[in-house]
Formats: structure tokens, C-alpha cells, sequence
């Protein structure tokens, strides 16, 4: 069996048949297992070989096969000139303090386009009619070190890149830079994003790949890579679609949970515990614990009374109060695909006869604008939120509160209507609300009134927040439009037989 020194000498997978891969697998790339036969038999991720319960045979993560990430990248070089060269990074690990790190996530480009669910990785995808798939895939990536393991956890390491990821080649990240150098030497224009957007902080290897293009007086040819793939991201595939079905439903039990807990005295933090702690169990109680694949999609919103004047309250700190609403925005990630829901209800589980009428307002909005996602409708994101600023100055007149346009945009109703949705909470940031709506999107429709204490606007209603949102697959047709998110208590009546069964 190879030892270390001639492992590392020699670290590259080469894919040729699966034959001659299962050889090098068990020959050439035996990194150090012999001395730890513990952490030989760990991956950094759940696959079929080791979580046969979470992943189906065939897939590459649970509920997406390697023929779809496949697939993906076929898309993405369609879109790219020949002779190009796309470089894809993972998200670095971020820490909470020296040595102590928060729970990975991986950039949502990388994961779509590769599955790999490790920091300091780096999928080199080059367009080339020479190769059988029209492209290869190099994978820089973690090797395996059982030293290394033992403290930090498993790795996947350079054989599961090829072997599980479809990787054609596989070489340990330390050598990326160096290998960079070979992968960009010709004309060909190279598509990478260098620059942090969004907040988002980009990965060491991001860097070595910007000095590596400043030697190489290359800059000229950098071209940016997120826009393309979020195009592709944009509309789901069946099986995203089901596992966004599954984040709908997990959200959807960890709802109802969360409103049958709530009581005057209980803190906000406490209900933002039962939501989290009542999606895990929602996936614990079938034949195989699956609750490992879920977690927060986001920070949520757990505003009682006056806190849920502010968009985005989280501080989630305060007692619950008896007559007050509860505006909870919350969501469940499963297998990576985020649900995005907001429900509102009373403390006590009876709506207060103000409470009810801006509910039911808020409501009627929404229902409406649910009805407009669908392709045939000719609508944008945009034109469905204008659409909802109308419909809510029309629902609260008939309720007696009068209020102006520009109250409404500015101040009762200050965000937008939708967004996308998707393996981001906000998805495909890039892309533009002005598009016509096409079947596959899943979007939210969020409207909002948020009540200020403010003399213009009717004592009764003022103090109140009220925001109802539901996740949205686009239809050809209103009759091929999908809720996501049914299973959370939504009406009046549903709510508080919820609270009061």
C-alpha cells in the first residue's frame, strides 16, 4: 500500500472508466488510510455509500443525482465561448472566535453546480469539444488527512471528487494557484467572481486566483460568473421542486407548533427555539430519521406586539403579551433549498376585532396576488407588488382606515412584495423583478401594513404588524399554480382552531 510521501508525489484522479477509477481508488489513492481506518471510512457529506438513508443510490445529495449536476454544468458552458474557462469557489469557514467556527454553508453557486459541500474547494470547469461532456471538471479540494480529521472532522478528499462528484481530475486545493497558472494560459476568457458581493466574503483560493491573473496581465479577460448561473438557478427542476415541497412542509408542522406553544409570559427566543426544535422532529418521525437535512434557512423574525413595526426584528428577546400579535418569518432549509414563511397570530389565539379586520385586509391581498403567478398572466415580481400597494389601499378603505399612496409605499407598507426563492433565502439576487414571470420560478408574495403610532392613522390599528407570506411555484396557468407553504395555519378561523384544539 502507497505511503504518504508517494501519495502526496502523485495526488491527481483521473476519471477514464469507472473500472479503471475504482482501481485508482483503491491503489494510488489510498491517502493516508492505512494509518487510521476510522477516518478512511468517513466523508465531509452524506452520500448513498454512507447514508444510504439520506441519499438514494444514484444521487450525489439527497434528492439531486450526479446526471443533474451534470447537467447543470453542461448549461452553464452552453452559455460560455469556446476556449473558455469558468472557476467556481466554495464559501471559507467563518468564526465566532479564535478556534471556534460557525456551522459551515456552502456558497449557493458551488453547491448547484458541483454538490461538494466543503470550505477551501475550487471547481475548474473548462468548455472543450474535445471532451465527451463538452467540458472538463477539475476539482481542487481538501485531501484526506486522518491527523487532520481526528480534530476537525471528515473530509471527503480527492478520490470522493471524482468517484461521487463527477469530477474529471482532482488535485489537493494547496496546489491550485500553481495549477491555475496551466488552466488559464490560453485566450480564452476566464469567468470568476473576485469581488465580495452582497456581504458575502470570497475565499482564499479567490485571491490566489486574482494574483495569478495580475502576473499573467489577464485581468482584461475576467468575466463575471454569478450572472450566468443564476439565469440557470432561476427556474427549478422537478426534483428541486420536490425538495422545496419538503422545506414547505417541515416549515409548515414547525408553525403549527410554534402557534400552539404561544402564551402570555413565554419569550419570543422560546418560540424561536419550539420552531427550530419542531422542524427537526418533523423529519424524525418516519421510517428513517431524516432531520439531519434540515436547519434555519435564516435568522427568523419573532416579533411580539410593537416589534413587529421593524422589518426585520431578530433580537427575539422579549415576553409575549396577552391581545398582542406574534409576526413570526421563519423557515426551514432542507437539503440545502430554503422556505421562507410569515404567519401571524395572536398571543392567545383569539384575534382582537381591530386585529381581525387588518388581518383579514392583509389577507385578501395576498390571496389576490397569489392568483397573478402565473406565466399566462403576463406579470413581473414588479408589477405584482404595484398591484398589491393598490389592492391594500382598496381593502383597508372598506375597513375605514383611509390612507394615501405614498403613506402606503413609504410607511405602512415600505418593502417589496416578492422575491425569489430557492437555495437562497433571497435567490438569484441578480437577476431582475422586471422579468415576466415563467413557469418553475418559486417566489415569494409577502405583503406587509405595519402600523405606527401615528395620529394620521386610526388609534385601533395602530401598534399592529401584519406581514402573511407564502412560497410560490410559478403555473402556466392559475390552475397550475403550487402553494409551498398550505401547511402553515393561514386564515383566521385555521389559526385559531390551531391555537385552540
Amino acid at each position: 500500500m502507497a505511503n504518504r510521501a508517494a501519495v502526496l508525489a502523485r495526488p491527481v484522479m483521473r476519471a477514464a472508466s469507472l473500472a479503471r477509477r475504482r482501481s485508482i481508488l483503491s491503489t494510488l489513492l489510498q491517502t493516508p488510510k492505512s494509518k487510521n481506518p476510522i477516518t478512511a471510512q468517513w466523508l465531509g457529506q452524506p452520500t448513498h455509500s454512507t447514508h444510504p438513508e439520506l441519499v438514494a443510490k444514484g444521487e450525489t445529495t439527497p434528492g439531486i443525482t450526479q446526471s443533474e449536476y451534470d447537467q447543470r454544468r453542461r448549461q452553464l458552458v452552453a452559455d460560455l465561448p469556446d476556449g473558455s474557462i469558468a472557476f467556481v469557489f466554495s464559501s471559507p469557514m467563518h468564526f465566532v472566535s479564535p478556534h471556534v467556527f460557525h456551522e459551515f454553508r456552502q456558497d449557493s453557486d458551488f453547491f448547484y453546480l458541483t454538490g461538494w459541500n466543503e470550505p477551501d474547494s475550487v471547481a475548474a470547469i473548462q468548455k472543450s469539444s474535445f471532451a465527451q461532456r463538452g467540458y472538463t471538471l477539475t476539482m481542487f479540494v481538501r485531501p484526506k488527512e486522518p491527523e487532520k480529521e481526528l480534530w476537525e472532522g471528515p473530509r471527503s478528499g480527492l478520490e470522493a471528487a471524482v468517484a461521487e462528484f463527477g469530477a474529471d481530475e482532482a488535485r489537493p486545493v494547496r496546489d491550485f494557484a500553481r495549477f491555475a497558472k496551466k488552466l488559464i494560459h490560453n485566450d480564452g476568457a476566464v469567468y470568476a467572481d473576485l469581488d465580495g458581493e452582497h456581504g458575502l466574503v470570497r475565499s482564499a483560493q479567490c485571491g490566489e486566483l486574482r494574483r495569478v491573473l495580475e502576473r499573467a496581465e489577464a485581468g482584461a479577460r475576467v468575466r463575471r460568473l454569478t450572472s450566468l448561473v443564476q439565469r440557470a438557478r432561476l427556474v427549478k427542476s422537478p426534483a428541486e421542486l420536490r425538495l422545496l415541497r419538503e422545506a414547505g412542509r417541515v416549515s409548515g408542522a414547525a408553525f403549527v407548533a410554534a402557534m400552539r406553544a404561544s402564551r402570555p409570559g413565554l419569550s419570543e427566543s422560546t418560540l424561536q427555539s419550539t420552531f427550530a426544535h419542531a422542524a427537526k422532529l418533523a423529519l424524525a418521525n418516519g421510517a428513517a430519521d431524516r432531520s439531519a437535512l434540515t436547519r434555519p434557512a435564516y435568522v427568523p423574525v419573532f416579533a411580539a406586539g410593537e416589534h413587529a413595526l421593524c422589518m426585520h426584528y431578530v433580537l427575539n428577546q422579549a415576553p409575549l403579551r396577552a391581545g398582542d400579535l406574534v409576526l413570526a418569518d421563519a423557515g426551514a432549509e432542507y437539503a440545502a433549498y430554503a422556505a421562507d414563511i410569515t404567519r401571524t397570530f395572536p398571543v392567545t389565539g383569539r384575534f382582537s376585532e381591530p386585529q381581525r379586520d387588518l388581518y383579514s385586509a392583509v389577507l385578501a391581498v395576498q390571496e389576490q396576488m397569489v392568483r397573478l403567478c402565473h406565466a399566462s398572466s403576463g406579470y413581473s415580481l414588479n408589477e405584482i407588488h404595484r398591484s398589491s400597494s393598490s389592492a391594500l389601499a382598496t381593502e383597508l378603505k372598506q375597513i375605514g382606515f383611509h390612507a394615501a399612496g405614498r403613506d402606503i409605499d413609504y410607511q405602512l407598507y415600505p418593502h417589496h412584495v416578492a422575491h425569489y426563492l430557492g437555495l437562497d433565502v433571497h435567490d438569484t439576487v441578480d437577476m431582475t423583478r422586471s422579468q415576466r414571470l415563467k413557469p418553475g420560478m418559486v417566489v415569494t408574495i409577502e405583503p406587509g401594513l405595519y402600523v405606527p403610532y401615528d395620529d394620521r392613522f386610526p388609534k385601533a390599528f395602530r401598534g399592529i404588524g401584519i406581514r402573511i407570506e407564502d412560497d410560490i411555484v410559478v403555473g402556466e396557468s392559475e390552475a397550475d399554480i403550487e402553494n409551498l407553504s398550505t401547511d402553515a395555519p393561514k386564515s383566521v378561523d385555521d389559526i385559531e382552531a390551531c391555537m385552540n384544539c
